[in-house]
């Protein structure tokens, strides 16, 4: 498998990610405020447009009421406060207010706007609590094309708190899917970060399936070795245990930037029944979790 990763890391064409334009899904939560900090910061680092975009679903199944008198509507004035905000703070903006199914329209508007990154709070203003991230989330992070920076309810550090020494914390399961690895050297490059693959081994499913615990521990420090041939700086970790609970706490220990989880297109994120790691580390983590599609 390594001599596999090695010659398939040298042959692939350099993927270059760019954040031209970052889009904010808006709710007035916390979460979402968090997410446009961290938008200014990124738009200020790459010069970036921001889109912030509102959907309202009050009126999903019908016409869009007719905004006579726009200084009575609490949504556009919002809207305008935050766009305003914004522009003063120095950064190219523009605000969307649209009618409809959130998942929905929101993927709509970031195929439109060719949005490169979309930043968006993971609970908006439910209960911070509950076992499932909600439909809209979940929707959204199966259905958008571009990466997505989410933000949960324990999230208290900015994407660039470290911008001078990034990190990125890079959870991989074995066999890991190549292009998992190559969008990972892409985000190292653009942010100067230095990446750590972390494989966990879930202890309870090891007692029925034995794993070669030295052998695993091998491929991830040759792994990481293959990723520096491509010019990033990148460590192998292994570690045992409850792969969410192990994926945050290590992130804590890194001060990890953000966590970086790769995706397959499916129906369902999360649910009251399942284990999802993807879910419970959006969940629990204190840094943003960027995701993207595995198709």
């Amino acid at each position: 498998m390594t001599n596999q990763v090695v010659s398939q890391l040298t042959v692939e064409p350099e993927r270059r990610a760019a954040l031209m334009k970052l889009m904010v899904a808006q709710d007035f939560s916390e979460a979402a405020d968090r997410a446009l900090e961290d938008a200014m910061a990124l738009s200020q680092q790459f010069h970036s447009e921001i889109v912030i975009t509102h959907v309202n679903p009050l009126y999903a199944n019908f016409f869009e009421v007719p905004n006579s008198q726009p200084w009575q509507d609490p949504v556009r004035v919002a809207m305008e406060n935050l766009t305003r905000r914004v522009a003063l703070a120095g950064h190219a903006c523009k605000e969307l207010i649209r009618f409809g199914d959130v998942a929905k329209t929101l993927t709509e508007i970031a195929k439109e706007e060719c949005a490169d990154i979309l930043l968006l709070g993971a609970y908006g203003d439910g209960p911070k609590d509950r076992a499932t991230l909600g439909h809209t989330a979940e929707l959204l992070l199966r259905t958008v094309s571009c990466p997505i920076l989410t933000y949960g309810p324990k999230v208290t550090r900015s994407l660039l708190h470290a911008r001078d020494h990034m990190s990125v914390l890079v959870p991989i399961e074995l066999p890991c899917d190549l292009r998992y690895l190559f969008f990972a050297v892409s985000i190292a490059k653009l942010f100067n970060a230095k990446l750590e693959l972390l494989h966990v081994v879930d202890m309870e499913r090891a007692l029925s399936m034995p794993h070669a615990f030295q052998g695993v521990q091998y491929i991830c420090e040759e792994m990481a070795t293959s990723l520096r041939e491509q010019g990033v700086t990148v460590s192998g970790s292994l570690l045992f245990g409850k792969p969410d609970e192990a994926i945050i706490s290590r992130s804590k220990e890194l001060q990890s930037s953000f966590i970086l989880i790769p995706l397959e297109t499916r129906e369902h994120l999360s649910s009251t029944s399942s284990d999802n790691v993807a879910a419970n580390v959006i969940r629990g983590a204190e840094v943003p979790i960027m995701t993207y599609r595995i198709d």
